[in-house]
């Protein structure tokens, strides 16, 4: 997915969060602020990808306020209100492949720039698909079961993922759940999962070696790449996931996400707030 206008001001407002949220005095903060905002006056161009401008803003902001993990409290909450809001719907979702996806994509309500009272009330509306491509997932299911890469987004989700993961494991998938290899924006990483209880669960679990939004496949580290070049199979959860590997024509691969912003809804060619799973275009 390549940029669009209004990716412009998503992108400020993500840089005066993620200062805000990293602290380290008003100096540091200022210095970090104008250093972000020189990255996205120089990166901002056609054809650039907004998770990409965000991970080299992040990386600045880090290094200048010193802070490693700014969104480390935001992710605690986000964790603790979504496994309550998992126990309160789990229960309305059958076992089976359509309803465990649903109740997966449930999950991806989450984000920073939304209340929890709008996230409160999406998650106990019945997800409805606006895009499925159901059938073309069930017959790569249907072939002899192989690795599957299950690329994990936000904290708290894990929540959400669990049951289907668990599907795709009793079908006889060998699935690899993986989180991000270091703290970015409230991404789910190793540490939380043991902060959750949810890793044994989840195991086995893998990172990715890198600490960015969505997948950034040259600078993910050499086990991940090798594994990802083995998958037979890649679930790819959230709009960081669709904005950088959209292009990629691999028909291993699909993404599972609420189009939560218009460009991402204009890509996918739905309205904004639907739900999706799409397999690769071009795939």
């Amino acid at each position: 997915m390549t940029i669009q206008p209004e990716c412009y001001d998503c992108l400020l407002r993500l840089v005066n969060l993620t200062v805000d949220l990293a602290g380290g005095g008003p100096e540091k903060q200022e210095q970090a602020r104008e250093a972000s905002l020189g990255i996205i006056r120089r990166e901002f161009r056609p054809g650039a990808i907004p998770a990409a401008i965000a991970n080299l803003f992040h990386r600045a902001i880090r290094d200048v306020t010193g802070n490693p993990d700014p969104f480390s409290d935001r992710k605690n909450a986000e964790t603790a209100f979504l496994g309550r809001m998992h126990a309160r719907i789990a229960s309305s979702y059958n076992d089976d492949l359509d309803s465990l996806l649903r109740l997966a994509v449930a999950g991806n309500t989450i984000d920073f720039f939304r209340g929890e009272e709008e996230v409160t009330r999406e998650i106990l509306s019945q997800v409805r698909w606006t895009r499925a491509d159901l059938g073309p997932l069930r017959r790569r299911l249907e072939k002899a079961p192989g690795l599957l890469l299950y690329l994990a987004d936000n904290a708290g989700e894990q929540f959400f993922d669990l049951p289907l993961v668990s599907h795709l494991r009793r079908l006889g998938w060998q699935v690899l759940y993986v989180v991000k290899g270091g703290p970015i924006q409230n991404d789910l990483t190793r540490a939380d999962l043991r902060a959750s209880g949810l890793e044994e669960a989840l195991e086995p679990v893998t990172d990715t070696g890198a600490a960015t939004v969505g997948l950034a496949l040259p600078e993910t580290g050499a086990v991940f790449q090798e594994l990802y070049r083995q998958a037979d199979l890649i679930l790819a959860k959230g709009m960081g996931h669709f904005e950088t590997m959209s292009h990629f024509q691999d028909s291993r691969l699909f993404f599972l996400l609420q189009a939560k912003c218009s460009p991402v809804a204009q890509a996918l060619e739905v309205d904004r707030g639907a739900f999706v799973l799409q397999r690769a275009f071009g795939s």
